[in-house]
C-alpha cells in the first residue's frame, strides 16, 4: 500500500477504506478528489488527527462528504475567482501564480500597468474588478496580495471554510490593529483567536462586496473600509462581515510565526496552526514576516515533499548545450581575492576545471592581498590567452572591494554578458559543471550551496534578525546536511552566485554592493531584499565547499601546513597520502620490515618537501650537544641536531595528526594497547637533520616512549646516501625509506636502535616519542 493510502486509512473516517487503495496522483488530476483525499480541501483529513474537533459552528466536520456536497462544492470552487495586485515584485507574483496554477485557481492580476500602487489605487482596482461581476452576484471572490502570499490548498477547501464561517464577507485576522491603534478598543471582543483584521486577504460574494464598496465611497483604503465597517455593529451585521479569528482560511504570519508548524501529509506540505488547530489555505508573509514565507514557500504549493523532493525546481528550467558553443550564453566570471586565503592554488585549479567554453567567458579579477599578488598574476598570465577578455584589478590599484564589485557588474554589461558569475577566494567549486547547472536553473539570483566540511557554516543564511544579521531557519540544518535537497529562497547568499542579465539591465533591480557602512555582501543582499528580488541557494547536487581564512597566517612559509584544524578537508587533499585510507582499513595488512616495526604511508611528498623548506627557513637548529635548554632539566642524553615542533608553533597541529591519523594505525597493529587518557601524548616531536659534516649518525639507544614514529622526508640515494635505521636486537635495518611513510615501533626495552651513517647529502626525518 502506498504511504498516501496508509495515511488515508489512518486519518480519514471514510466508509470502506481499502488497504490496497492507490492514491498516487499528479498535479493535473482532479483537484477535488486529490484535496479531499488528503484533507487539504475539506479539512476532514488533517484536522482529524487530534481528537476529532468540531467546527466553530459546533457542527461535526470530521466526516466524509456526500456526493451532493462534493458536487456543489466542486461547482462553487470552479467558479471561484482570485483577485490580486502586483506591486512590481516579479518573483513574489510568480510564486503566487505558481501556487494558484498547481491548485487550478482562476486568477486576475490587477494593476500590471500601474507604475506605483497606492492604497487608494488598490481599492479602486478592486472596485473596478468587482463591478465586472455585477451580473453574477453569487460568484465567490477571493482577494489577496500576491507578492507576500501563497495558496497551500485547492479552491474546494476555500469554499468549505467560507461556508462554514456562515459569513457573507470573511476578512483575515491580525494580531495588530493598524494603521490606527486608537481604534483597538472599538473592535468587538472575541472568545478565542486574533481580534483585529487585515485587508490583505478577504473573501465574499461579488454582489455583497459590490454593495459594501459602493456604500462607502469616501474610504481611501481597503483596510480602513473593512475596519470602519467591522467596528460598527449595525454595519457588521448588515453585511454579515466576520473576521477569520482562528485562521481557518487565512494565515497572516506577522506576529504569529510561533503559532504555526510546517507539516507533511503524503505528497503535500501544509501549515498547521497549532494554537487554533486549523490548517489555513492562504498564507501571507505580511509586514516583517515575508522572510518566513520565503522559507515556507520552498514547501507549500506542492513545491517540495519528502517523497518526491523538489517539484518546483523543474519550473522554468532551460538547457545549455555545451557542444553547441555558438549557443552557449556569454558569462562574466568575476573572481575576488579580498583576504589572505589558504589553498588558493587549488582554488585556481578548480576555476580552470570549470566545464564551460572559455571563449564565452570574460574574466574579471580583483586582488586586494599583497601576499597573493605573485600567484594571482602568474595565474592570469597563464590563462589570459584562453578567455574572451581579461580585466585584472591588482592590489597596486588600491580599489576597495565595494567599488570593485560594482565595477565588475558594469564590466559584465560592457561585454554584453548574459550572466554574471561571482566567486570569492574562499569558494571552491568542486563540481566542474556548476556554472552550466546554475544557468539551467534559470533564476535571477542563484548560489550553489557551499559548506565548510564537517561544520554547519555555509554560504547562505536561512533567516535573519530584524537588524539584518544571521538567524537559523527551521530547515537550515536539513539543507546544509543534504537531508532535504532542492532550491531554497533565502535572505542572504555570499561567496559564489550567478546573476541573470535581465536583473542588471533594470535600474530598479540592478545590484549594488554599497549601502551605508555594510560589508559588500550584506549590502548586496539587503538591496536585493528591498527590491523584492528572490535569492536562491541550490543543493540539488554537491557543488563545492568553503575554506576558512580566519586563522590563516600569511606571514608563515607554507602556511597551509598549519590548517589541519580549520581546513581539514583541503589539508588532507593536499598533504595526506593517497593510500592512507587503505593502510588504516581493518582488512589491510601493513608491511613489517622488522619484527614489530610497521611501515605505512601517511603524507604526500609535497608535505615532506614543505616541512623541510619551512624548518630550514626558520633555521633554529640545535647544536647537537647534551646541553639543551628546550628540555626540562636542560639535559639531552641522546642529542640530535633538530628543531622541535613547539619552536615553529606546530605542536597542536602535530598532536592532532597523531590523534586522527597515527593512533588508528597504532590501535590496529599493537593490539591490547589503549591509551587510557585518550589521544596520544607527545612531549618530544622534532625534525632531525643528518649531514656528514654535522651529525652523520646516532648511536644505539632506547626512546623514552611507549611507541615511536619516524617519518622519512626525503629520498635515499637521491637527496642523500647512506642513512636508515637499524634495530640492534634483530640486526634488521630499514634503509630504503619512502618519503612520507612512517616507521612505527615500540620505544622501550625491545627495540634498541641506531641511526645509520649518512655519507652524502642531507637526510631529514620527523621523530615523535608517543606516550612517554
Amino acid at each position: 500500500m502506498s504511504p498516501t493510502g496508509y495515511f488515508l486509512c489512518l486519518l480519514l473516517v471514510w466508509q470502506g477504506c481499502d488497504a490496497t487503495m492507490d492514491m498516487s496522483y499528479d498535479v493535473n488530476e482532479d483537484i477535488l478528489d486529490i484535496d479531499v483525499a488528503l484533507g487539504l480541501d475539506t479539512g476532514v483529513g488533517i484536522r482529524c488527527v487530534e481528537g476529532s474537533p468540531k467546527g466553530e459552528d459546533l457542527q461535526e466536520y470530521c466526516r466524509p462528504l456526500t456526493p451532493q456536497e462534493r458536487l456543489r462544492l466542486n461547482r462553487t470552487a470552479s467558479d471561484l475567482v482570485v483577485l490580486t495586485v502586483t506591486r512590481h515584485q516579479k518573483d513574489g507574483l510568480n510564486r503566487f501564480l505558481r501556487s494558484a496554477k498547481v491548485y487550478n485557481y482562476k486568477v486576475q492580476v490587477l494593476g500590471e500597468d500601474e507604475k506605483e500602487l497606492t492604497e487608494e489605487k488598490t481599492l479602486q482596482l478592486v472596485k473596478d474588478a468587482l463591478k465586472s461581476f455585477s451580473d453574477d452576484p453569487e460568484k465567490l471572490v477571493l482577494y489577496t496580495e500576491s507578492a507576500d502570499a501563497i495558496l497551500s490548498a485547492g479552491p474546494v477547501r476555500v469554499v468549505e471554510e467560507f461556508e462554514r464561517s456562515k459569513s457573507n464577507i470573511l476578512v483575515s485576522a491580525d494580531g495588530f490593529c493598524w494603521p490606527d491603534r486608537t481604534l483597538e478598543a472599538k473592535f468587538p471582543k472575541v472568545m478565542r483567536g486574533k481580534k483585529f483584521l487585515n485587508s490583505g486577504g478577504f473573501i465574499g460574494r461579488a454582489g455583497i462586496l459590490n454593495k459594501l464598496f459602493s456604500d462607502y465611497p469616501e474610504e481611501k483604503s481597503l483596510q480602513m473600509l473593512f475596519i470602519n465597517t467591522y467596528i460598527k455593529e449595525a454595519a457588521r451585521d448588515k453585511y454579515n462581515l466576520n473576521v477569520d479569528h482562528m485562521s481557518n482560511l487565512f494565515q497572516n504570519l506577522n506576529g504569529a510565526t510561533g503559532d504555526v508548524e510546517l507539516r507533511f501529509a503524503g505528497k503535500d506540505a501544509y501549515l498547521q496552526n497549532t494554537l487554533y488547530n486549523s490548517v489555513p489555505i492562504v498564507i501571507r508573509g505580511n509586514s516583517h514576516s515575508n522572510l518566513i514565507l520565503h522559507t515556507l514557500g520552498g514547501y507549500l504549493g506542492r513545491a517540495w515533499n519528502p517523497e518526491e523532493g523538489c517539484k518546483s525546481c523543474w519550473d522554468d528550467m532551460i538547457t545549455v548545450d555545451l557542444a553547441d558553443e555558438a549557443s552557449v550564453p556569454k558569462v562574466t566570471l568575476a573572481v575576488f581575492i579580498e583576504k589572505p586565503t589558504p589553498f588558493l592554488e587549488e582554488f585556481f585549479h578548480k576555476i580552470n576545471a570549470l566545464t564551460y567554453p572559455r571563449s564565452k567567458v570574460n574574466l574579471y579579477v580583483h586582488n586586494s592581498v599583497e601576499f597573493h599578488n605573485k600567484m594571482v598574476s602568474g595565474w592570469i598570465e597563464t590563462v589570459k590567452p584562453e578567455y574572451a577578455s581579461v580585466k585584472y584589478v591588482s592590489v597596486d590599484e588600491n580599489v576597495k572591494e565595494w567599488h570593485a564589485r560594482n565595477s565588475a557588474i558594469d564590466h559584465c554589461l560592457e561585454n554584453d554578458c548574459q550572466y554574471y558569475f561571482s566567486i570569492d577566494s574562499e569558494a571552491h567549486i568542486d563540481n566542474p559543471y556548476t556554472l552550466k547547472l546554475l544557468i539551467e536553473q534559470n533564476r535571477d539570483i542563484i548560489a550553489p550551496l557551499l559548506i565548510r566540511p564537517y561544520k554547519a557554516w555555509s554560504n547562505f543564511w536561512g533567516a535573519i534578525t530584524n537588524d539584518g544579521f544571521y538567524a537559523r531557519s527551521l530547515d537550515y540544518m536539513e539543507i546544509v546536511q543534504a537531508q532535504r535537497r532542492g532550491l531554497w529562497n533565502v535572505p542572504y547568499v555570499t561567496s559564489s552566485y550567478l546573476l541573470k542579465r535581465s536583473l542588471l539591465d533594470n535600474e530598479d533591480t540592478k545590484p549594488s554592493f554599497i549601502k551605508n557602512l555594510l560589508d559588500p555582501d550584506m549590502a548586496f543582499c539587503e538591496n536585493m531584499r528591498e527590491k523584492g528580488v528572490f535569492m536562491y541557494v541550490s543543493n540539488r547536487l554537491d557543488f563545492g565547499h568553503l575554506v576558512s581564512s580566519e586563522k590563516f597566517d600569511p606571514t608563515r612559509m607554507n602556511g597551509e601546513l598549519w590548517e589541519v584544524f580549520e581546513n581539514r578537508w583541503d589539508w588532507e587533499l593536499r598533504y595526506l597520502h593517497t593510500n592512507y585510507s587503505n593502510a588504516v582499513s581493518p582488512n589491510t595488512t601493513l608491511e613489517a620490515p622488522c619484527p614489530d616495526v610497521f611501515w605505512f604511508p601517511l603524507f604526500k611528498e609535497r608535505y615532506a618537501k614543505e616541512m623541510i623548506e619551512t624548518f630550514e627557513h626558520i633555521g633554529t637548529w640545535s647544536d647537537g650537544s647534551h646541553n639543551d635548554p628546550r628540555l626540562e632539566g636542560g639535559y639531552e642524553s641522546v642529542p640530535t641536531i633538530d628543531i622541535h615542533m613547539k619552536q615553529v608553533g606546530m605542536e597542536e597541529q602535530w598532536l592532532e595528526i597523531l590523534r586522527v591519523y597515527v593512533q588508528p594505525i597504532q590501535l590496529k597493529v599493537f593490539e591490547g594497547y589503549f591509551n587510557d587518557v585518550g589521544p596520544p601524548r607527545a612531549i618530544m616531536s622534532f625534525m632531525v637533520r643528518y649531514k656528514p659534516d654535522e651529525q652523520p649518525f646516532l648511536k644505539p639507544h632506547h626512546d623514552t616512549s611507549t611507541y615511536t614514529i619516524n617519518v622519512a622526508l626525503n629520498r635515499p640515494g637521491i637527496d642523500f646516501k647512506g642513512g636508515g635505521c637499524r634495530f640492534v636486537r634483530y640486526n634488521c635495518s630499514v634503509t630504503d625509506t619512502r618519503v612520507g611513510w612512517v616507521l612505527m615501533h615500540p620505544g622501550r626495552l625491545t627495540h634498541l636502535h641506531e641511526g645509520l651513517y649518512v655519507t652524502e647529502g642531507t637526510r631529514y626525518i620527523i621523530v615523535t616519542f608517543i606516550d612517554p
